[in-house]
């Protein structure tokens, strides 16, 4: 990513007549780094910028001692008007001609073949290898997926064995734990809400002086020792009525960017968690909006050509002739 930036900052000014540039790198420019990323961040501002011209998916095996797939990237800063804006992906994956292995190396592009996708790419329109792009096709908002918390608190020995595991209480002297002791022993057997926690606190420290000032940390640790989750609950809401959400729910969507996440939210989300809800303070730093923004290029996407499986009674004859070989060979080594 950082010599795609390179060679962007290498081009030649616009207001110069521009320039153009290209690269050939592995996979994973096109996808690695979420939202947010280097990465990401890296082909927005490429895209946004509109600087990215074309990429052209190149045959495996075509260079010495890799047969990994590669991509041409092309940059440029002078784009005429009917690629404004546009991204040309052109799957020329399948445009090779073999040659006697060399190091890994068994294709090679022809001359015609070169041809060919220079052509497609000269034409900038759609065709079967050719797919030209809104660059806003290839962005996402990341959302982040809220679902409230359904908790009581359950005070017995068994929790209670579970706190003597937390390191706020392995820091307390022998003195405080034994004063945390006779607090909880009133307690032994019941169910509580999770607000009781704080309250409790605050009230015995006040009361026993041995216990000595008490950290919020306690207090999580309590809910985390005596807190046990029920799917049935009512939701726990704070001091200000607001819905408390389950950090262990916490999930996110991936929304592409020209949908509204609204709209998405309702129809791929409710249906299957219809007491989630969209966490409005997760929002992208550049423009504001909820959602952090991702760009991803996934080719396969645009290309993909659906297959329909073979027929049952196909496979069925296949698994048939495939035992009746296995048998024969078993047959052969037996004898």
């Amino acid at each position: 990513m950082l010599f795609l930036l390179q060679l962007a900052c290498k081009l030649e000014l616009s207001e110069k007549g521009g320039g153009r540039a290209a690269i050939v790198l592995s996979g994973s420019p096109l996808f690695n780094g979420g939202a947010g990323s280097g990465e990401s961040e890296i082909r927005r501002w490429l895209l946004e910028q509109d600087l990215v011209e074309a990429i052209i998916a190149l045959p495996t095996e075509i260079f010495f001692r890799t047969g990994i797939a590669t991509y041409l990237w092309i940059l440029s800063n002078r784009k005429p008007e009917h690629r404004k804006n546009k991204v040309q992906l052109i799957n020329a994956a399948g445009l090779w001609t073999s040659i006697k292995n060399e190091g890994n190396k068994r294709r090679i592009i022809s001359d015609d073949q070169l041809h060919q996708i220079v052509d497609v790419y000269a034409s900038a329109e759609n065709s079967e290898i050719s797919r030209m792009l809104d660059y806003r096709r290839f962005a996402y908002r990341r959302i982040r997926v809220l679902r409230p918390l359904r908790m009581t608190l359950h005070i017995n020995e068994e929790t209670m064995i579970r706190l003597t595991e937390e390191k706020a209480w392995i820091k307390l002297d022998l003195e405080q734990q034994a004063a945390w002791r006779r607090a909880f022993e009133a307690y032994i057997g019941l169910v509580l809400p999770i607000t009781w926690a704080e309250s409790f606190v605050v009230e015995t420290a006040s009361k026993d002086p041995a216990i000595g000032k008490v950290s919020k940390t306690f207090v999580k640790a309590l809910i985390s020792s005596f807190g046990v989750r029920n799917p049935d609950g009512e939701p726990v809401v704070d001091a200000e009525g607001m819905t408390v959400p389950d950090t262990s729910l916490t999930d996110y969507e991936n929304v592409p960017f020209l949908e509204d996440i609204r709209d998405y939210f309702a129809r791929e989300v409710l249906p299957h968690v219809h007491d989630a809800w969209i966490d409005e303070s997760y929002v992208d730093k550049k423009d504001k909006a909820v959602g952090l923004v991702g760009y991803e290029i996934n080719f396969n996407r645009f290309f993909y050509k659906y297959e329909a499986p073979p027929k049952l009674e196909d496979i069925d004859k296949e698994l048939k002739r495939v035992e009746a070989e296995i048998a024969s060979l078993l047959g052969e080594v037996m004898e």
